[in-house]
């Protein structure tokens, strides 16, 4: 039996595709791409708006696309806990935050109005520069050691991943990783893949799904470049 949309988001413990909303319903603007103004105020930059907040997507960054920052309110939330402690890193990165280290996090959800069935997440996440680089050596270590697969637990909800592959990918920042792990719930597949990049002490975090037909789908890399580039940007 094959998963819907709107019952994947029960099912699956991943709050990491909370903000791919378009599969039925859940924007935050119009189907010309533009926001409305209730649905797009918390990307907008203020003088109050920390630096993560100026420095992520917003609406009309990116042509052809939808930003949107609202979350599913069926979505589980917090950072699910991987059977293995080795794997405890990639079960952080389908957790609201990227890792417990994160000082500040924000995320954004990115629909191409084309195929909106497909959705990125795309987020900032604030460490020292020793921390980020931690971050991406235990996220590597974590990659190759649990490539045979592991479980998480969230709220009672259960989740399994196999297939966990490390992918190549253009460079970008200081550091990049980009990897694949296939979810299994009710017996279908979702691919989950994933790029991260670390700039100084910043962590860009970006998963694409594939909401409808659960194909693979990489993040866009035409996202991931605007974000890098609105990023380096944007001042302290």
């Amino acid at each position: 039996m094959r998963v819907s949309a709107t019952g994947l988001t029960a099912l699956l413990a991943t709050p990491v595709l909370v903000l791919a909303t378009s599969c039925g319903g859940g924007s935050d603007s119009g189907g010309d791409g533009k926001a409305t103004p209730s649905a797009d105020r918390s990307a907008r930059s203020t003088e109050a708006a920390s630096r993560l907040e100026r420095a992520a997507l917003a609406q009309g960054d990116l042509k052809g696309y939808r930003i949107t920052t609202r979350k599913a309110g069926n979505w589980a939330s917090g950072q699910p806990k991987a059977r293995e402690a080795t794997c405890q890193p990639l079960a952080d990165s389908t957790g609201d935050k990227p890792s417990p280290g994160a000082k500040e996090t924000v995320r954004r959800g990115v629909n191409s109005l084309k195929t909106p069935y497909k959705g990125i997440t795309a987020g900032l996440s604030t460490y020292g520069t020793a921390g980020a680089k931690s971050f991406m050596r235990d996220l590597r270590t974590a990659v190759a050691a649990c490539s045979g697969g592991f479980a998480t637990t969230l709220s009672g909800q259960t989740v399994s991943y196999s297939e966990v592959r490390s992918r190549q990918t253009e460079r970008a920042g200081d550091d990049i990783l980009a990897y694949r792990m296939t979810a299994l719930s009710q017996g279908t597949k979702i691919p989950l893949n994933f790029v991260v990049v670390r700039s100084g002490p910043t962590i860009a975090f970006f998963a694409g799904v594939d909401l409808k037909r659960f194909t693979d789908f990489p993040p866009s890399r035409p996202v991931i470049d605007k974000q890098l580039e609105k990023l380096s940007k944007t001042k302290g």
